[in-house]
C-alpha cells in the first residue's frame, strides 16, 4: 500500500523572443508515475539555431520515458544511473533515425536533455546541457542535478546531437525521500536559481510546490499562464519549461458506520 502519491504539473511555453521572431516553442517535457510510486520525468530544450530542434526535443523526451518505463518493467531492473545512461543513448538514436529519414544532418535536431528518477529513498538525475532539477529533501531545497553546463560563450552548452554527447552526460544522486521535485530548462534559471552557485530560490519554488500539491484538472493550464505572465517574462524572453512533482498523502474516505 502506497503511503503517498505524486501530484505532477507541467508546461512548456513560447518565449517572447520566439513570439517576435515567429518561431515556435522549442521545449518539450513529459513524465510518468510507474508502479511502486516511481516517478520518471524529462525536460528538453531544442537549440534555437537548429531548424528541427522542436522535433528533436519531443523525440528525446519520448525515447527517455519509454526506455525508463521498459527498464523498470524488467524482472530485475538495472540501477537508476545505468538506466539513465541507456535512456540517453536511446534518445540520441531516436534523433539519428529522424535525421536519416529526413535526409538532413543530425545537428538540425539539436536539443539538451535532463531526466530524473525519483524512487522511495533516492533521486537520480542525468543531465546534458543547461537544464536543472531541484528537490526538497529533509525540509531543505537543493540542486539535485549537476550544475548546468555552460560553454565558453553566452548561450553555449552541450546538445544530444554532438559526437561526444554520451561522455558529457552528468549523473547526480540525492539520497533520502524527495518530497518535491522540479525540473526546468534554462529559460527559468535566472528566476529559479541564485547565480553563480545555482542555489535554489525558495520564494520561487515553495508557492509552486504548494500549488502542485493541490493540483486539479486545469493545473497545467494555470502553470502555463504563470510562465507567460509579466512577472516571469520581464525576467526572461526564452522558451520556458517547468515540471513540478509533489508527494502527497492520499485522501482517505471514511466508510459509513
Amino acid at each position: 500500500m502506497n503511503l503517498s502519491e505524486w501530484h505532477v504539473v507541467g508546461a512548456s511555453v513560447q518565449g517572447s523572443a520566439h513570439t517576435r521572431q515567429g518561431a515556435p516553442c522549442q521545449d518539450a517535457h513529459g513524465w510518468r508515475v510507474l508502479p511502486d510510486d516511481i516517478l520518471i520525468l524529462a525536460v528538453a530544450d531544442g537549440a534555437g539555431s537548429a531548424p528541427r530542434s522542436l522535433e528533436g526535443a519531443q523525440a528525446a523526451v519520448g525515447a527517455v520515458l519509454a526506455t525508463l518505463a521498459d527498464g523498470f518493467a524488467a524482472p530485475e531492473p538495472l540501477p537508476p544511473d545505468v538506466l539513465l545512461r541507456d535512456a540517453f543513448a536511446r534518445a540520441r538514436e531516436a534523433l539519428a533515425v529522424l535525421a536519416a529519414e529526413a535526409g538532413v544532418p543530425l545537428a538540425q535536431f539539436a536539443s539538451t536533455l535532463t531526466c530524473a528518477i525519483a524512487g522511495a529513498n533516492v533521486l537520480t538525475v542525468a543531465s546534458l546541457g543547461d537544464g536543472a532539477v531541484i528537490a526538497e529533501t529533509g525540509g531543505e531545497l537543493r540542486l539535485a542535478s549537476a550544475p548546468p553546463q555552460k560553454g565558453e560563450y553566452a548561450n553555449e552548452t552541450h546538445f544530444l546531437t554532438q559526437d561526444d554527447a554520451r561522455d558529457c552526460v552528468q549523473i547526480a544522486r540525492v539520497d533520502g525521500t524527495a518530497r518535491a521535485v522540479a525540473a526546468t530548462t534554462d529559460g527559468l534559471l535566472r528566476l529559479a536559481l541564485r547565480l553563480p552557485d545555482y542555489a535554489p530560490h525558495a520564494p520561487f519554488f515553495q508557492p509552486l510546490f504548494a500549488f502542485a500539491a493541490q493540483a486539479h484538472a486545469d493545473a497545467d493550464v494555470e502553470l502555463a499562464a504563470f510562465l507567460c505572465s509579466e512577472r516571469v517574462t520581464a525576467r526572461t524572453d526564452d522558451d520556458k519549461t517547468l515540471v513540478i512533482a509533489v508527494r502527497v498523502e492520499p485522501q482517505l474516505t471514511a466508510e459509513p458506520a
